[in-house]
This record gives C-alpha cells, sequence and structure tokens, in this order.
C-alpha cells in the first residue's frame, strides 16, 4: 500500500515538475483540430511549430474562436521539416491521407520525441508503432467541434474541447508525462488506462452514426435517431461492442460493458440529435471529400473476421459506404 502511494506522489511531483517546463511541440496536419490543439498549447506556455504543406503560405497569426476562450497567435512558427530535438509530435490528418510513406516523410521523432496521434478509428497508432517503436507513441479521442473556416481561423462550438488519451503499451507513466504537457492549457486530459478500450468505445458510436447518416443520403442524427428507426442505430451499437470485447479479449485487454455502454451512448445521442448533428463522415460526404471508411469501418469488419466473427449489420454497412465513396468519385471525374 505505501508503495503504490509512493508511486503516486511520485506522478503528481512528476505532473507538477513537467507542466511548469516550456515543452517544444511539432504539429502535423493543420485543419480544425490540429490548428487548435497547437494554438492552445502555445497559448499555455509551450513553443510549438506547425508544418505546412511545401508551397503553403505562411500566415501571419492562427486564430481560434471558442467559448472557453478565444485566442490569436501572431507570427506563428510554420516549417516544411519539424525539428528533430522535439518533446512531442501531435499528428491530426484524416484516416484518407495515412500511410507509412506519408509519417515517414512528415514524421521524423528523435530519441526522446513522444508521437500523440489524433486520429478516427482503428489503426492509425499500429502504424506509427511499427515506424517508430510503440513505448513512444500516444493515441486520443478528441472532443470539442472544431471547424476550420476559409480564412483559417478555426471555430469551436462543440462541447468542452477534451483529449481523452491514452498509451499505445498502456504506460501508466506515459499517461502522468502527456497529463503534464496538457496542464496548463483550456484542453482536458483525460488518461484512459487502456487505449484500445478506449477507442473501442468510440467506435461503438461513430460506427452506427456516421454510417447510417450517410446511408440515408447525408442526413443528420437527428433523421436516423426517430422513435421508428433507432432499433437499427442500437443493434449496431451492440454488434459493435461484441467485435470489441473479442478483440479485446484476444489482446488480453479489459472488457466493454455493453449494457452499460449503450444506454449512456443512447442518452448521448438525445442530446446531438436535439442539435441535428452532423458527423465528420457525413461532412465529408456531402462535401464530396474521401471518407475515412478503412480506420472507422473496414479496420473494425477486418478484425471481425479475423475472429471468426458474424456481424452483418457491420458488414452491410462498410459495403455500402464504399459503394457510395466509389459512386462520388466516380461523378466527380465527369
Amino acid at each position: 500500500h505505501m508503495r503504490v502511494l509512493g508511486a503516486s506522489c511520485r506522478g503528481r511531483r512528476l505532473v507538477r515538475w513537467l507542466s511548469m517546463t516550456r515543452q517544444r511541440v511539432g504539429i502535423v496536419g493543420v485543419g480544425g483540430v490540429g490548428t487548435y490543439f497547437g494554438v492552445r498549447l502555445a497559448e499555455a506556455g509551450h513553443e510549438v511549430e506547425f508544418q505546412l504543406r511545401p508551397g503553403r503560405a505562411i500566415p501571419a497569426a492562427l486564430a481560434i474562436t471558442s467559448w472557453q476562450g478565444d485566442y490569436r497567435l501572431a507570427s506563428p512558427r510554420c516549417v516544411e521539416t519539424l525539428s528533430s530535438d522535439l518533446d512531442w509530435i501531435l499528428v491530426s490528418v484524416k484516416s484518407t491521407a495515412l500511410s507509412s510513406e506519408f509519417l515517414r516523410g512528415a514524421v521524423r521523432p528523435g530519441p526522446r520525441t513522444r508521437v500523440q496521434m489524433l486520429m478516427n478509428g482503428l489503426g492509425a497508432e499500429e502504424v506509427a508503432a511499427e515506424l517508430y517503436g510503440p513505448e513512444k507513441i500516444h493515441g486520443g479521442l478528441v472532443y470539442g467541434g472544431f471547424t476550420r473556416g476559409e480564412d483559417g481561423a478555426v471555430a469551436h462550438e462543440g462541447v468542452a474541447a477534451e483529449l481523452r488519451g491514452g498509451s499505445f503499451v498502456d504506460d501508466p507513466g506515459e499517461l502522468e508525462a502527456a497529463r503534464a504537457l496538457w496542464a496548463e492549457t483550456k484542453i482536458t486530459y483525460t488518461p484512459q488506462p487502456c487505449l484500445l478500450q478506449a477507442q473501442w468505445s468510440k467506435l461503438a458510436w461513430n460506427v452506427p452514426f456516421n454510417g447510417l447518416t450517410v446511408a440515408a443520403g447525408g442526413r443528420t442524427v437527428a433523421d436516423v435517431w426517430t422513435k421508428d428507426n433507432k432499433h437499427v442505430a442500437l443493434a449496431l451499437m451492440r454488434e459493435v461492442c461484441h467485435v470489441a470485447n473479442a478483440d479485446l479479449a484476444s489482446k488480453a485487454k479489459p472488457l466493454l460493458d455493453a449494457d452499460s455502454l449503450v444506454a449512456t451512448l443512447a442518452a448521448i445521442t438525445d442530446k446531438m440529435a436535439a442539435a441535428s448533428y452532423l458527423p465528420s463522415t457525413t461532412l465529408d460526404y456531402i462535401h464530396h471529400r474521401p471518407m475515412e471508411i478503412d480506420s472507422i469501418f473496414a479496420e473494425p469488419l477486418r478484425r471481425a473476421r479475423a475472429l471468426d466473427l458474424d456481424t452483418p449489420r457491420l458488414d452491410l454497412l462498410a459495403n455500402l459506404l464504399l459503394l457510395l465513396q466509389a459512386s462520388s468519385s466516380s461523378s466527380d471525374a465527369k
């Protein structure tokens, strides 16, 4: 008991010490999430550099608006190649852009650099871990609702900005290091003892609602969460939980409490339906952009098949989305 208390005290002291230390952070993916997170870190006193694509104009400032406080970062440090001695690199790109080749070119961590992936779905952390080693990889689930405008400014209009982060190897010490980075920012860091479990818990919502709103023709959550058809979404939630627990069990990870999770997600959906929420995949579909089908739908389906699970709803939805993506791409090409 005394050893546990001692470790806890050391962890708190580490957080206090690191949170008072200016850290060097690189941002890969200067979209809504990358810009917002990078600007908030700079606001808190960290040294932040933003990686821009070659040829992209350097902005005079990066601005964010939020009910949690506006901030304008004048003369941001923008580079084509990140420094090699960073403490953290945050990767916030669409999973449609992610590949080993992309990471090799964009992300070159030094010996002490941690890599925080801010990606939807499954699989991104595995790609990064294979390239850089699993111990330095972090994953994260972003909550908040961030939109990048034509002028580059990012508007935060959703729930309080939160990063539910975890270590790829579920190392408590790594969670303390991550908590310290965000300690003085306006982004709440909520450590996840099991990253994979947290990712599956979010997919239990993303799969039904990102998928069904696209399948319905680009409709809001309210349109697919009605008295007559909410049973479809609930059945998908439970099917995802079934796959999740089989995947977690195969890796000796803690399981989801499916009944509790579905009840919690249903209550959240009631609120999102009232706000006429459009999921990110649906926005991509409406604007004829590539949808994140592989990480949110296809990878869970691949894991289900590898475990010899019967998932008729997930199978149908994933293949329907692939057809819709192909149809949208074909129309754009004409």
